[in-house]
């Protein structure tokens, strides 16, 4: 007769459940910058300021605030021994006063997810070159506009310039015309001034010069001879036209080039 052996119980009792690592948490702040720049610094003072070797170590880096131009970049890394890591979890951590959830292990279906998360991150990166860089197209070409505009606007100043001066030179010669008459040229009324003006002494200090129907004359302070030139001759009036002044009468040269004898009509 067979009787039915009694069930031993497992000694062992059932199987113990293996406990949960211990998540460690730091934040980071980096300082202000690029998105790519400070997601960087970031990853460098989690593998650097860890308490352990990074080798030890698994750990994962999230950014806690939306990144914003010249605002700094805060970060959480959390690390766990990797001797007490055996299988997925996700556990919860409490992150100044804010509870996040944390996931190690990236399941098949999350794996997806990450890979277009990235995808879209390098697209916003491109997206945001691309953008900087037709930007800076566009301000170099607003400056290369505005140089052909000072340019142009600097060429039209100087046309108008030289317009007004060769008005005024026109106006002048007409009014000189005016006063020599038609029986002199131009050209020797325009000498004769040339000559005073080149003639003329340091010390000399003409206060007026006459032209009459070819003939020259200058009134000067002091009784000196206002011009160096002796292809010229001169000749003083008799008395002052006034205190001090006196006029000087200019002969001119002959075609030969001797000089012309200064007219005996003067006076003061």
């Amino acid at each position: 007769m067979n009787l039915p052996l009694p069930k031993i119980a497992d000694e062992a009792g059932p199987k113990a459940e293996r406990p949960q690592p211990q998540v460690l948490v730091r934040v980071i702040v980096t300082p202000p910058g690029a998105p790519w720049e400070q997601a960087r610094a970031a990853k460098l003072d989690a593998q650097h300021g860890a308490s352990l070797p990074i080798t030890e170590l698994i750990h994962q880096l999230r950014r806690l605030t939306p990144w914003a131009p010249g605002r700094p970049g805060r970060y959480a890394v959390f690390y766990l021994r990797a001797r007490e890591f055996h299988a997925p979890f996700e556990t919860t951590v409490d992150v100044d006063g804010q509870p996040l959830a944390v996931r190690f292990g990236t399941p098949a279906r999350d794996t997806a997810r990450v890979k277009l998360a990235g995808l879209a991150l390098i697209l916003l990166v491109l997206t945001g070159a691309v953008l900087g860089a037709s930007t800076l197209l566009a301000l170099r070409v607003r400056e290369a506009a505005n140089i052909r505009l000072e340019a142009a606007e600097q060429m039209a100043t100087s046309r108008l310039r030289m317009a007004e001066s060769f008005s005024k030179r026109t106006n002048d010669a007409q009014d000189l015309r005016a006063l020599v008459g038609s029986a002199h040229p131009l050209s020797g009324v325009i000498s004769d001034l040339t000559w005073v003006a080149t003639s003329r002494t340091t010390e000399a200090r003409i206060v007026g010069v006459h032209w009459d129907r070819g003939l020259l004359a200058v009134e000067a302070r002091g009784d000196q001879p206002p011009f160096l030139s002796v292809d010229r001759p001169l000749r003083r009036s008799d008395r002052p036209l006034r205190p001090g002044v006196w006029l000087w009468a200019v002969g001119g040269r002959q075609p030969d080039g001797e000089p012309r004898p200064v007219s005996p009509e003067m006076g003061p």
